[in-house]
This record gives C-alpha cells, structure tokens and sequence, in this order.
C-alpha cells in the first residue's frame, strides 16, 4: 500500500491537461504553419517537414514494422536527394523496436528530447537584481543571435560570419509565431530567451554566456517566462532539453516533472543510399528489403 506522500507526489507530478497537450504539441510538428513557411506532407509512413529551410529535411516516423524503414527512407531519400534528413522517433515503445533497424539502414543516433510541462509553482533561485528583458525584432535580431550562438557553443568567440547568417535567417522565419527576449546585465547582453507564446506555451531556447554563469540568470530568466505566462493565464508552460542531460534534471527540479513529449532523433545524411536490409521474420529464411 502506499503513503499518502507517494500518492501526492505522483499526482502532481502529471499536468492537470495532460492529455490536450500531449496531442496539441505534437500536432505543431505534424501540420504545416504558413506564417513561418514550415510546411507539413503527410505521408504513408509519416511527416516530411522542412524547419530547417531548403537545407534540411525532418521526418517523423510513425511506422512500427521494422520490415517497412528501408522503403520508408528509400521514398523520404528519393523526394529529397540532396538534403540531410533528420529524422524522430516520437514514441519510446517505437524506438526501442526501430533503433537498430535504422543504425543499420545509415542512420547516425543524434540523441532525445523531452518535453516537460511545469506543474504547480516553479522553485525558482532568483538571480542579480537589474535583469534587463529586451524585446527582439528584425532590427536587433542580430544581437540576440550573437548571444545565442555564444551560450550554446559555451564559448565568447564571435560567431563566423557564415554561422551567424544561417541563425539569423532561420530565426527570422520565426518571428511571426515567437517569442526572444535578449536579456541584458548592468547593459551586456548575458542571455537569450526563445518561446512560443500563447495559451499554450514551449520555451525552445534558453541560455547563459559563459561568463555569467552560476549566478542564478538561467533560473532568473527561467521566472520571469513563467511569471509572464502565469499573468497571461495560459493553460501550460513547456520547455524541452536532451534527456537525459543535466538541463533535463534541473528543470525537473524546478517543477517541470510531466513529459508531454519525447522523441529520438537521428541523421541521414545527404546522397546516402538506404542499402537492403537483412532481417530475420520468425523461423525460416532471411527476409532482404531494399
């Protein structure tokens, strides 16, 4: 039998709406948003989008048949040749079943997300006083992606020029459905925020400069989403990070303890052929799919 302690911290532990969400963040993968260009096939083995522009390529695969991955990205590979195609498995039962099937058809492992959603009150260590929160639009877009190249390279290097371009182009696609916050420190640009905002929200890029780190910042910029969704009454706050990973942990710490999504990510890269794949069917001959 268990204790009444067990019993409350299981409870809380899964956001009042679960389910809603576990279907509406799925749904903002697997159907096109004009308003950003991200366009949305359906196929017969699952989603081909293109978030990263005419460069890249993500299917989802919903398949479960082992027997059907080489066709599955035989066609993917044929409708984009030249494109690196990223691909998730958005269901562990699914990768647990696949994740051999594609490492041998060339897929290389990349690694997993989760996607949290906070509940109850976030336990949140407030950082320095004077936090600045800047609103980011085409005009100082550049800025907050020199930022945010910095923290997530964990290095005060300027970013190449090359680099920079890419960041900016793709994050200024999603200016008209996102959220960025450049967060400032005594006027030094010392983080980023990036959130979709609404009565749903997914907090997809946060993050520190290396030399304002240990401070309580992340934690400080972590409060102030939330308290700025808390006062706009949505319905849930989200955040994703590698699972497993130390981010993943604080985050759960803090009180974002319902996985509402997961997936495990891979690469195909461009030009590569799918070969046959052997593979053993019960008792009896080897099957070979190409």
């Amino acid at each position: 039998m268990r204790s009444e302690d067990t019993d409350e911290s299981e409870r809380t532990s899964v956001h009042p709406h679960h389910d809603a969400l576990v279907d509406e963040l799925r749904r903002w993968f697997t159907s096109s948003a004009p308003e950003i260009n991200y366009v949305v096939t359906e196929q017969w083995y699952g989603y081909l989008s293109n978030p990263d522009g005419p460069t890249g390529t993500r299917l989802i695969l919903t398949l479960d048949d082992p027997t059907l991955v080489a066709p599955a990205l035989r066609d993917a590979r044929n409708a984009h040749p030249d494109q690196e195609i990223t691909i998730w498995v958005d269901d562990r039962r699914r990768f647990h079943t696949l994740d051999s099937v594609l490492r041998r058809a060339g897929c290389r492992t990349v690694k997993a997300t989760t996607h949290l959603a906070l509940v109850g009150p976030m336990r949140a260590v407030r950082g320095p006083v004077g936090l600045q929160f800047d609103d980011v639009a085409h005009t100082n877009l550049h800025e907050w992606a020199e930022t945010k190249i910095r923290c997530f390279e964990n290095s005060d290097v300027a970013p190449d020029a090359q680099r920079l371009a890419r960041e900016i182009s793709v994050r200024d696609s999603e200016l008209a459905l996102a959220t960025l916050k450049l967060v400032r420190l005594d006027g030094e640009p010392v983080g980023v925020l990036g959130y979709y905002a609404g009565f749903d929200q997914l907090l997809f890029n946060v993050g520190t400069r290396v030399g304002f780190r240990h401070r309580g910042i992340a934690q400080s910029m972590l409060a102030y989403w939330v308290d700025e969704g808390t006062a706009n009454s949505s319905r849930s706050l989200m955040i994703n990070a590698d699972d497993p990973g130390q981010p993943a942990a604080l985050y759960r710490h803090l009180g974002f303890r319902d996985e509402i999504y997961w997936y495990q990510s891979y690469q195909l890269a461009a030009n590569t052929a799918t070969p046959a794949i052997s593979m053993k069917i019960g008792v009896g001959k080897p099957m070979t799919f190409s």
